[in-house]
């Protein structure tokens, strides 16, 4: 087990280079940016397609929460069940919307902000 540890909170996966995704800080959200979701082995791809920001209070104008829509991962490699896939991405408009709320410093827990990644790990 893999475990990064940012200021406060430690983030654990399955996977070394899913930690180094969480661990790689992020640029500012944008609508139509490229979102990874990391989870324990696996990587799905996502785009932003809302940011919400404070509207009153201290934190004024800084980003409350971003919501997101899963893209449709499409392989583009002919290696089976292999470590090395590609993936080109299409949008899905019609895909569900998640929410996903800034913690205090910004960030977002398991979501890695400014690129699309697919991978599915064949060995679980």
């Amino acid at each position: 087990m893999e475990t990064t540890t940012t200021k406060e909170t430690t983030m654990t996966t399955g996977s070394f280079f899913n930690n180094l995704m969480l661990g790689s800080g992020h640029p500012e959200p944008e609508v139509g940016m490229g979102v990874t979701y990391i989870m324990w082995t696996d990587r799905a791809a996502g785009t932003i397609v809302e940011v919400i920001r404070f509207k009153t209070g201290k934190r004024v104008g800084q980003i409350r929460a971003i919501v997101t829509q899963a893209d449709k991962a499409i392989r583009t490699d002919d290696n089976g069940m292999s470590d090395a896939q590609t993936y080109r991405y299409e949008r899905q408009p019609d895909a569900r919307r998640k929410t996903h709320y800034a913690d205090k410093d910004g960030g977002f827990k398991y979501l890695s902000i400014g690129h699309r990644s697919y991978y599915h790990d064949y060995s679980f």
